[in-house]
């Protein structure tokens, strides 16, 4: 089912990691397009169009949000279980996610020269959950909370409803949390009535959340008309390894990221000898069998799914940072080294009690992360994706005065006679 192979780095395995990319066919985006403008020009009618069409339910402007009644129910029906785990994922977050608030500054220079930063969080905010192949409700704690903290007071969460209503639990989070406009729409159609606005549903800054192919590609096709986190792809796991790994855990952890269901889900390991290699293999084959998983995996593994031998956890670090993934895990005696020697991921999980779902869903830091090689330059979903700067300066007449000839320089070296005049006309009939 997995693949082992020696590595070297131009294994034919190895380079098809590398050349994974976050692309769609010209079919999907020519539709989304399509779709994404019909609700740009049409509001209401096209969005309620495409509802009806994609996801067989009938909306109006008095049914599109989800009401008090329907809060209700799910508070009912979801197990003490449930609620508990809630309200501790919920506070682990809220602690992770409070340290990360930037702070306004004032810098005070001579000649009554003061120059400030100040921070001021996003207005209104769309958070897209997936709900069509499950209730992705760890994906709304994910993306409310850091906007929570930023200060956002406007959030609006679109989600797909079936059978003409969203599942209990993602209602139950959306309640907890505070939020009371949930819409029930989903797809391209609802980024595109979030970003552009319709009769019933108001127009935000920012989108964010995960979605499908249509709901990426749309949200790429709006960035700059709004704000978007970023352009995500399928999930990736590279496990680091060494003689002292539980091979059944290794194997655990490699089907954990490749039942996500898109087919494109990476998950790697590298080990130390080919037998470690073969014994994480037939676990991962063994595991996926008991537990219903073949059907679910076989195809991402099949793609993506890779066990490489390397010479040493050196190699395996470089590697690593060269796939630049979403998640690695690392089950060495001695992480710290290799720790260290990752710089290109989205998270890292050292140690045995630490899988990768302990960050997925409790215990506090973001898991929406950066994935096809993206965690080369981006960094996690955090507080300061729902927060902007501004800057704001106070001149004095001395300064000016004093700098007119540096600044005015600047501007003239670039050919900006008006900026130069801008500055200049200032100095006219002064006293020298």
């Amino acid at each position: 089912m997995v693949p082992v192979s020696t590595f070297s780095w131009d294994n034919p395995r190895f380079q098809k990691l590398l050349s994974r990319s976050a692309s769609v066919s010209e079919e999907i985006w020519e539709s989304t397009q399509k779709i994404v403008e019909d609700v740009r020009t049409r509001g209401d009618q096209a969005l309620f169009h495409y509802m009806e069409r994609f996801d067989r339910i009938t909306l109006s402007p008095e049914t599109i949000r989800v009401s008090e009644a329907e809060f209700a129910a799910a508070r009912r029906a979801v197990s003490d279980t449930f609620r508990n785990a809630v309200k501790a994922a919920v506070e682990n977050l809220f602690v992770y996610h409070r340290c990360q608030l930037p702070q306004s500054y004032e810098i005070e220079h001579p000649k009554g020269v003061i120059l400030r930063r100040r921070i001021l969080p996003i207005g209104r905010v769309g958070v897209c959950v997936p709900g069509a192949s499950g209730p992705l409700c760890s994906s709304l704690m994910m993306n409310v909370v850091p906007a929570l903290v930023a200060g956002v007071s406007r959030i609006t969460v679109v989600t797909a409803p079936r059978g003409g209503r969203i599942d209990d639990h993602i209602l139950y989070v959306a309640d907890y949390l505070g939020i009371r406009n949930v819409l029930k729409i989903s797809g391209a159609q609802a980024v595109a009535a979030l970003a552009y606005g319709t009769e019933s549903v108001e127009r935000v800054d920012k989108i964010v959340g995960p979605g499908n192919a249509y709901v990426s590609v749309a949200k790429r096709i709006v960035s700059g008309v709004v704000g978007i986190d970023s352009f995500a792809g399928p999930s990736e796991i590279v496990v680091i390894a060494d003689e002292s790994a539980n091979p059944r855990f290794i194997a655990a952890d490699l089907l954990s990221q490749s039942e996500h269901g898109t087919g494109e889900e990476s998950a790697v390991a590298f080990v130390l000898s080919e037998e470690m290699g073969k014994r994480v293999a037939d676990e991962v084959e063994s595991l996926a069998r008991e537990h219903g998983l073949v059907e679910r995996v076989s195809r991402a593994l099949s793609s993506y799914g890779a066990i490489f031998v390397v010479d040493s956890l050196e190699t395996a670090v470089e590697a690593t940072n060269a796939i630049a993934p979403e998640h690695v895990e690392v089950l060495v005696e001695d992480d710290e080294q290799v720790i260290d020697g990752i710089t290109c991921a989205g998270a890292v999980y050292t140690g045995t009690w630490s899988p990768e779902p302990v960050g997925d869903y409790f215990c506090g830091t973001n898991h929406v992360l950066p994935t096809n090689g993206t965690a080369r330059f981006s960094s996690a979903l955090g507080v300061s994706d729902f927060v902007r700067s501004m800057s704001i300066v106070r001149y004095s007449k001395d300064a000016l005065f004093d700098n007119m000839e540096l600044i005015t320089a600047l501007a003239d070296a670039e050919g900006m006679k008006a900026h130069a005049l801008s500055v200049r006309i200032r100095g006219e009939g002064r006293e020298v």
